[in-house]
C-alpha cells in the first residue's frame, strides 16, 4: 500500500507531465502558424485569384503583421497573466489562435488576410509568454530549465512540421487547407487543457502578506542598587595639576632683596 507521501509525489509528477505536454503541443502549433505563411507565399505571388495581386513588398508586409501580433499579445498577456491566472490565459490563447487560423483560411482579400494574421499573432504571443511561466510554476526546482527546453523546442518542431505538410499536402488541399490544419487544436488540445491543465499554485496575483505586529518596546530596567555604576570616558580624565608656590633659597649670609629692588 502506498504511503500518502508517495501518492502525493506521483500526483505531482502526473501534473507536471500534463502541463509540459499541453504547453509543448501549443507551442508546436505556434511554430506551425509562424512558418506556414512562408510555404504559401509562392502560391499567393503566382496566383492573383487567391487574394488579389500581391507583390514581394506586399507579401513581406503581410508576413510582418503576424509577428507584430505576437509582440503585442506577449506584452499584454505577460502583464495581466498574474492577475487573471495563467490557466485562463493559456485556454484563451488556444481558442484565440485556433479560431483565427480557421478564419484566415477563409480570407477573401489581402486586407482581411492581413488583419486575421495580426489577430492570430495575438493568440500566439499569449501562449509564448505564458507557457514557460506555467511550466516553471509546476516543474521541480532542479528540472525547470529541462522542462522549459522541451516546451520551447516545440516552436522549431512546428516550423518543420509546417514545411513537411506543405510539401506533402499543398497540391491536394491548397494553402487554405494548411491553415485549417493550424486550427485543429480547437478540437483536441482545448478539451485536454480544460480537463488536465491546473490553475497556478498561487491562483491569481497573491495578496500582500500582512505585516507582523512589532513587539512593544519594553521600558528600561531599573538600575540595581548593587550594580556598579558605569563610568564614561569623561570620568577617566585626570584632574589638572594644582600650581604650587616655589621658594627660591638665598645663599647663606645674604639679605633677601626687598620688592623694591625688582622695580
Amino acid at each position: 500500500m502506498k504511503s500518502p507521501e508517495q501518492s502525493t509525489t506521483k500526483k505531482q509528477q502526473n501534473t507536471v507531465h500534463w502541463v509540459v505536454t499541453i504547453a509543448a503541443i501549443a507551442l508546436i502549433f505556434d511554430g506551425y502558424d509562424l512558418v506556414v505563411y512562408g510555404t504559401i507565399v509562392p502560391t499567393l505571388l503566382n496566383d492573383p485569384t487567391q487574394l488579389g495581386q500581391i507583390g514581394p513588398a506586399t507579401a513581406g508586409v503581410l508576413g510582418s503583421w503576424a509577428l507584430l501580433g505576437v509582440m503585442v499579445g506577449a506584452l499584454v498577456t505577460g502583464a495581466i497573466g498574474d492577475y487573471l491566472g495563467r490557466r485562463k490565459i493559456m485556454i484563451t490563447g488556444i481558442i484565440w489562435f485556433s479560431v483565427f487560423m480557421g478564419l484566415t483560411a477563409l480570407a477573401p482579400n489581402i486586407v482581411a488576410f492581413g488583419a486575421l494574421r495580426f489577430a492570430t499573432g495575438l493568440g500566439v504571443g499569449a501562449l509564448v509568454a505564458t507557457a514557460g511561466a506555467v511550466v516553471a510554476e509546476f516543474a521541480p526546482k532542479g528540472k525547470r530549465n529541462y522542462y522549459n527546453a522541451i516546451v520551447y523546442s516545440g516552436v522549431p518542431v512546428g516550423g518543420v512540421l509546417a514545411s513537411v505538410l506543405a510539401i506533402v499536402l499543398m497540391d491536394h488541399i491548397g494553402w487554405r487547407g494548411l491553415f485549417f490544419i493550424g486550427a485543429t487544436p480547437l478540437l483536441f488540445l482545448l478539451p485536454m487543457a480544460l480537463v488536465k491543465l491546473p490553475e497556478s499554485p498561487n491562483g491569481s496575483w497573491p495578496a500582500a502578506a500582512p505585516k507582523k505586529p512589532s513587539a512593544p518596546r519594553s521600558a528600561p530596567a531599573s538600575r540595581s542598587p548593587h550594580r556598579p555604576r558605569r563610568w564614561s570616558p569623561t570620568h577617566l580624565k585626570p584632574n589638572p595639576p594644582t600650581p604650587r608656590s616655589v621658594s627660591v633659597p638665598w645663599p647663606p649670609g645674604s639679605t633677601p632683596c626687598p620688592p623694591s629692588c625688582w622695580a
